[in-house]
């Protein structure tokens, strides 16, 4: 990897996780879309998995307190089978096709929720079951694994910062798992963990910015801000 390639990795990496540490998710969907102009799909998906565990790790110790427990629990249950299907899915399908679709997906839901009438909260356990499946093959594949859990977060219509704290708690073990999986497929290198290195110092920071931002959205406009950024976050996958 060149130094100039480098240099722009590690400032793609603290944009998202400054988002992530602002919204509770979006490492992948912020990172993913711009680390592939500079580097390759599988490469960007394996240096994002590193960066997604720390990441989760440190928001969740923040937020521990605050969180849906069987909600989180259900949500990682259906979601660690799906991480092999997307692992197989990065490894032999073509990535342009289902990021686009997703993004497409994103946008037309934020839309929607914004200006159309309020959707059913999502109540009932299959909801969690089904999107923690799809959160799990979008993980595997290109660590985009947030928006299913997004969806269904807004669903149930959780305060920031329970919405916050109980993603983390489903992020961490399924981005451990990722993580792992990454490895015992052959996806680390020495640059991934070169960049990685050199990203850390600077992500502590975006993440300690990220808080602060966090804390000064009303939680009011918590579920607007929220859609946006969904909205935005699907524009990204259609670059």
């Amino acid at each position: 990897m060149e130094s100039t390639d480098l240099a722009l990795v590690v400032a793609i990496l603290c944009l998202a996780t400054l988002f992530h540490g602002t919204l509770g998710f979006g490492t992948g969907l912020v990172a993913m879309p711009l680390l592939t102009l500079l580097i390759g799909v599988e490469e960007a998906t394996a240096i994002v998995a590193f960066v997604i565990v720390g990441t989760t790790i440190l928001l969740l110790r923040r937020n521990w307190q605050r969180l849906e427990r069987r909600a989180a629990l259900q949500l990682i249950a259906s979601s660690i089978p799906g991480v092999p299907v997307g692992i197989f899915v990065l490894t032999n399908a073509p990535s342009d096709l289902v990021q686009r679709g997703l993004g497409v997906v994103l946008i037309l839901y934020a839309l929607y929720s914004l200006i159309g009438p309020p959707l059913t909260e999502a109540s009932h356990s299959a909801w969690a079951y089904t999107l923690g499946f799809a959160s799990g093959v979008l993980g595997g594949a290109y660590n985009t694994n947030a928006p299913p859990v997004v969806v269904y977060g807004s669903l149930r219509r959780w305060p920031p910062d329970v919405f916050r704290g109980t993603l983390q708690a489903y992020f961490v073990p399924l981005a451990l798992v990722v993580w792992a999986g990454h490895g015992v497929s052959g996806l680390w290198s020495w640059d991934i963990v070169t960049a990685y290195a050199l990203y850390f110092p600077f992500g502590l920071v975006a993440l300690w910015f990220g808080h602060r931002v966090a804390g000064r959205i009303p939680a009011a406009a918590f579920q607007r801000v929220l859609y946006i950024a969904v909205i935005a976050l699907g524009a990204l996958l259609l670059v």
